[in-house]
């Protein structure tokens, strides 16, 4: 398959919000990236071991492993981007608001917090999804507030969003989904072209079926996305699924332990549900520790961690010149580039422990230029 072009969507002036007792972030670095303007990069997110809930923001070339600009000490425990903006949750449920940043022009726009707990029902988790509308490159910001029962079985979600420079910029009621979505795990969502995909929660109709949000309209589509898997494979373990934004097209990964391979697939069809596998490749080619199988020995459906066994890849984008790079987070977070020509990985970075990826960008997005 061709490698496509990472779609580079028009970036709305944002303009700096109410004043707060928390100093407006910097990208330091960025402005000493000029030849970097047409690098594909990827948006990081480093934990601190210390105190989970604050992290550094990371912006790294693709290619060469570079941090061309960094956001330090940020206190947030939802970090996303989206066409050259990047989004910061706070901590906390109330008397905090959401940051979102602008590395281009430094500008920074304060949201107003969201609902206390205590009005979301019992044991409740927020996630968000931050987002262009391509159609009138408009920035909203989904909310998805998930309760759950005494057992920590999922109960329902609760919907809110909002649209940047709005009326108000204030949270609006959105519809519910018709079923319980996976809404924890950032690889189990992925944003193309204004639809918000989720994997489904619910074993009784397969693991593999994803609701889509549309975010120009503010609602759910009316019938799930089925996804590529054969029928003997759709209730297989949640944690080898993810959903993927691969150069614009919406991709479904499978890490398939039994078969010793990663399925890769694009949507070709959103209404038919069709899809069109593009890889699939031996775990060995890009994970460490997976020798080939003994044949005579039994495998587990989820692999047993050993040490130096990496069990997870998560594809990131096609460059140019057909490479893919991947993001492996475990044991340790590294950046790594599969040649589907010599059908091997080269390693790009180590960011060491506790660091997820949260955005893709061109140099030009972020002023690098």
């Amino acid at each position: 398959m061709a490698a496509a072009h990472v779609q580079s969507s028009g970036r709305q002036p944002i303009s700096t919000g109410p004043s707060t007792a928390v100093a407006p972030p910097s990208m330091a670095g960025a402005q000493q990236a000029g030849r970097l303007k047409d690098a594909q990069l990827v948006v990081a997110v480093h934990n601190d071991a210390a105190d989970f809930f604050r992290s550094d923001v990371k912006l790294v070339d693709v290619a060469s492993g570079a941090i061309v600009g960094q956001l330090g000490g940020q206190s947030s425990a939802h970090t996303s981007a989206a066409a050259g903006l990047i989004c910061l949750v706070p901590t906390g449920t109330s008397g905090s608001a959401v940051r979102v940043f602008n590395p281009a022009t430094g500008g920074v726009t304060d949201i107003p917090a969201g609902p206390t707990a205590a009005q979301c029902g019992l044991n409740p988790q927020f996630s968000y999804v931050f987002a262009q509308v391509p159609a009138t490159k408009e920035y909203k910001l989904l909310r998805i507030v998930t309760s759950k029962d005494y057992n920590n079985n999922l109960r329902h979600h609760t919907c809110d969003i909002l649209t940047l420079g709005g009326l108000g910029q204030r949270w609006r009621p959105a519809p519910s989904p018709l079923v319980l979505l996976s809404t924890t795990i950032p690889r189990h969502r992925a944003v193309t072209a204004g639809l918000a995909h989720f994997l489904t929660a619910t074993r009784t109709i397969g693991y593999d079926g994803i609701a889509s949000f549309d975010l120009e309209k503010e609602e759910w589509r009316p019938s799930l996305l089925q996804g590529p898997l054969p029928s003997e494979s759709r209730n297989c373990s949640h944690s080898s699924l993810s959903l993927v934004e691969l150069n614009g097209c919406l991709a479904f990964v499978h890490h398939n332990y039994l078969s010793y391979c990663i399925d890769m697939w694009v949507l070709a069809d959103l209404g038919k549900s069709t899809w069109f596998k593009i890889q699939s490749l031996h775990l060995g080619s890009i994970l460490r520790g997976w020798e080939e199988p003994n044949k005579g020995q039994p495998v587990p459906l989820i692999p047993i961690t050993r040490p130096m066994k990496e069990i997870f890849a998560q594809p990131l984008m096609m460059l140019d010149d057909g490479r893919i790079a991947f993001w492996v987070a475990f044991p340790n977070s590294s950046l790594r580039l599969y040649d589907p020509k010599t059908c091997r990985c080269e390693d790009v970075v180590d960011m060491g422990k506790a660091c997820g990826i949260v955005g893709l960008y061109k140099g030009s997005q972020v002023g690098l230029a």
